[in-house]
C-alpha cells in the first residue's frame, strides 16, 4: 500500500488536487528540476537528504569487548537491519546520539546496502552504518524519503558487485535527494502507515517470542489449554493448528493476534490438569456445536 501510493504521489504525480482530482492527470502545472532531470509539480522543491533528515553514522565500537549476554547497550550491526534484530551487547560507554528510535531508517554501508526501519528505543547503531531520522518541521517522511533514495543506492550496491566489496561513502550520501512537497498531509499519511506497520513487527516479535516459550510446553504434554470461558465466548480455531502453523502471513497473524489477544491461553501444570490436549480440544468443539 504505501508503495503504491509513493508512486502515485511521487512519481506519477497524481496526488489529490484541491479538487479531489488526479494532479498531473487533471493538466496540474510541472516545471523542469534540473537536480532530477525531470519534471515535478509546481511550489515543489529538491533538497539534500542532510537538509530534509537528521543523519548519523554509527558509533565504533570495539568488537572485542561484544558479548552476547543481554546488556543496557544492544549493538545493532550491519547484519542485523534486514532482520530487525540484535546479536551483540556491550558495556562501553557511548553517547546517546547513537541510540536509535522507532521509525528509524537505517542503512547499511559495507557490501549489502542493507535498509529497513527500525523497531524499537532501547538500540545502538554500530559503525559502517547510517540512521535517517524525519526532522519534526519537515514534510518530508521517513517513508517518502526510503523510497526516494533506494534506486540510487541501489544502484552503487549493483555497480560493486563482481569487482570489490561495495562501500557507501559520506560523499555519496551527501549525494542524494528527497522531494519536498508543501503540503504536511503528505507526511502525515505516510507517518501514520510507518506507525502502523512497526507496531505490527512488534506485536509479532512478542506472540513468536510467546509461541516458542509455550509450544514445547504443549507438545510434550506439561502444560494444556485452559478451557474454561464464559459461556458467551467460542473458540473458533484448532489450538494445535495456531502453535505449529504460526507464520508471518498478514491474514493469519490478524487472525491469530486477535484471537490470541482475547483469550490470553492460561497454562496450568500437568500436575493440576484437568484432560489432555486432546480432551480439551473434544470440550472447545462441543462448546461450538452448542452454540450452533
Amino acid at each position: 500500500m504505501a508503495k503504491q501510493l509513493y508512486d502515485y504521489w511521487f512519481v506519477q504525480f497524481d496526488f489529490p488536487n484541491e479538487e479531489g482530482k488526479p494532479y498531473k492527470s487533471s493538466g496540474g502545472a510541472m516545471v523542469w528540476n534540473e537536480k532530477l532531470k525531470r519534471e515535478i509539480p509546481e511550489g515543489w522543491n529538491v533538497a539534500n537528504v542532510f537538509d530534509e533528515l537528521s543523519v548519523q553514522y554509527g558509533f565504533p565500537f570495539s568488537t572485542e569487548l561484544f558479548t552476547e549476554e543481554p546488556t543496557s547497550i544492544p549493538v545493532v550491526r550491519i547484519r542485523d537491519i534486514l532482520e530487525n534484530s540484535v546479536s551483540a551487547y556491550s558495556e562501553e560507554e557511548v553517547d546517546e546520539k547513537y541510540k536509535l528510535q522507532k521509525q528509524d531508517l537505517l542503512v547499511g554501508m559495507d557490501g549489502n546496502f542493507h535498509m529497513n526501519y527500525w523497531n524499537d528505543n532501547v538500540s545502538y547503531l554500530n559503525q559502517r552504518s547510517v540512521r535517517l531520522r524525519a526532522k519534526s518541521k519537515s514534510t518530508v517522511s521517513i517513508m517518502q524519503a526510503k523510497y526516494d533514495i533506494a534506486p540510487y543506492i541501489k544502484a552503487k550496491e549493483l555497480r560493486a558487485k563482481g569487482s570489490t566489496v561495495g562501500h557507501l561513502s559520506d560523499k555519496d550520501l551527501k549525494e542524494l535527494f528527497v522531494l519536498v512537497c508543501p503540503n504536511i498531509d503528505f507526511r502525515n499519511k505516510f507517518d501514520s502507515i510507518l506507525a502502523e506497520i512497526i507496531e505490527n513487527r512488534c506485536e509479532m516479535i512478542e506472540l513468536t517470542k510467546q509461541r516458542d516459550e509455550l509450544l514445547p510446553l504443549l507438545m510434550n504434554g506439561q502444560a494444556s489449554v485452559n478451557y474454561h470461558l464464559s459461556a458467551s465466548t467460542y473458540i473458533s480455531f484448532d489450538i494445535s493448528v495456531l502453535f505449529l502453523n504460526f507464520t508471518n502471513g498478514n491474514s493469519l497473524y490478524e487472525t491469530i493476534s486477535l484471537d490470541y489477544q482475547r483469550f490470553a491461553l492460561p497454562l496450568h501444570s500437568k500436575e493440576n490438569t484437568h484432560g489432555t490436549i486432546q480432551e480439551d480440544k473434544r470440550h472447545i468443539q462441543q462448546r461450538q456445536r452448542q452454540g450452533d
